[in-house]
């Protein structure tokens, strides 16, 4: 008859588990930065295509002689989009009782003339920069230093 020795595992001793999660965090804080900065790059160019992809359908609707031209402002970018809040500007006529006349989010031409929309940058490089288009003539302004290119 023979007898085998069962061996005991001792797994990882107190010193590797250490060095393993300190190459871990140290991983860890060379990679977060940058995938930060990353998602931040990417929201930049999504708000940017979204103003002119704005723009690009009034001026469709307008040559089409739609009575209302509109656009599609791209909610889920307006919605998750943690980096910038939209706005729409037009020119108005104040009212007799001091109100500002009503409008809705996605009309392109007021009864003054066309709209503006635009963003402003609320966290991360460039805060509070500003980038408008006007969605009748397609002229694009910047405030700050947010730039469209």
């Amino acid at each position: 008859m023979h007898f085998h020795r069962i061996k005991k595992n001792k797994g990882f001793s107190l010193i590797e588990l250490i060095i393993v999660i300190g190459i871990l965090g140290i991983l860890s804080l060379i990679a977060i930065p940058s995938f930060i900065t990353f998602i931040e790059k990417a929201a930049d160019r999504v708000v940017r295509t979204s103003l002119l992809q704005s723009f690009k359908e009034c001026q469709i609707d307008i040559i089409s002689n739609k009575e209302i031209p509109t656009f599609q402002l791209d909610m889920g970018t307006y919605r998750r989009n943690g980096y910038y809040r939209f706005y729409q500007q037009y020119d108005y006529i104040p009212r007799k009782d001091g109100r500002i006349p009503p409008t809705t989010l996605g009309n392109c031409i007021g009864p003054l003339g066309p709209h503006r929309l635009g963003v402003r940058k609320i966290k991360g490089k460039n805060k509070n920069g500003e980038l408008w288009i006007n969605l009748g003539t397609g002229e694009k302004i910047e405030k700050g230093n947010l730039k469209w290119d």
